[in-house]
């Protein structure tokens, strides 16, 4: 049990160390992961410069009271595939401002506990990616409700 345990823990760690990768040490741990989760996670014309972030645990609240948890996986869709470094660089800052984000007002919509206010909550994102990385350097991000907890 015991065994059972700590390999979850290290694969769970080994699952988020690269968008928590040093910026002093070399870019190379974690731009290999991204592009894998890139091809995968974002569909649209081959080629398009995208970033996979990690996956955000959300709190649905409704009417003052915690209702239940979504877990949403968001691709940031960049204007210009020479940006990519530099917002590969900023994700834990990203991932700093989209928890903010979504801990901050409810994201469901007109307290349904079923439905995220998606339109609300990528306006919310994108000024948070502004104010990170720049005007004009995402240009779309798109949100999947990966699963309810």
């Amino acid at each position: 049990m015991r065994f059972l345990l700590a390999l979850a823990v290290c694969l769970c760690v080994a699952g988020v160390s690269p968008a928590w990768a040093s910026s002093g040490g070399e870019e190379k741990a974690a731009t290999p992961s991204r592009a894998e989760g890139e091809s995968e996670r974002a569909p649209g014309t081959p080629g398009e410069p995208t970033i996979g972030m990690p996956t955000l645990i959300a709190p649905v609240i409704v009417n003052g009271e915690l209702d239940h948890y979504v877990y949403l996986t968001v691709t940031l869709k960049l204007n210009d595939g020479n940006q990519r470094t530099m917002v590969s660089k900023k994700i834990p800052y990203l991932q700093d401002a989209f928890l903010r984000e979504v801990h901050g007002p409810s994201i469901a919509h007109d307290n349904d506990p079923s439905t995220v206010d998606e339109a609300a909550l990528l306006a919310r994102l994108m000024r948070a990616c502004e104010r990170v990385v720049g005007a004009g350097i995402v240009r779309t991000i798109e949100i999947k409700n990966a699963a309810s907890g």
